[in-house]
């Protein structure tokens, strides 16, 4: 099962409808991102996004996500 989660704050999206919606919408969100002149790091923005600031992207392993966090800069 795919699931989808904040970069920030660890909000998670877990069921097939709220997946789908994150991906009609998602190029809609880069396009507006690329606009502002930057480079999205996710699909879309999360739901907390004004409070975490953070983007949704697709999970990865638990070391991936460590190993990023560590060298995060």
């Amino acid at each position: 099962m795919e699931k989808l989660i904040c970069d920030r704050c660890g909000f998670e999206i877990t069921d097939k409808d709220g997946i789908n919606l994150v991906y009609e919408g998602g190029s809609t969100w880069a396009n507006s991102v690329r606009l502002r002149g930057l480079e999205p790091r996710g699909i879309l923005p999360c739901k907390n996004y004004i409070r975490c600031g953070g983007e949704i992207v697709v999970h990865s392993s638990l070391h991936q996500r460590m190993v990023k966090f560590i060298f995060k800069g």
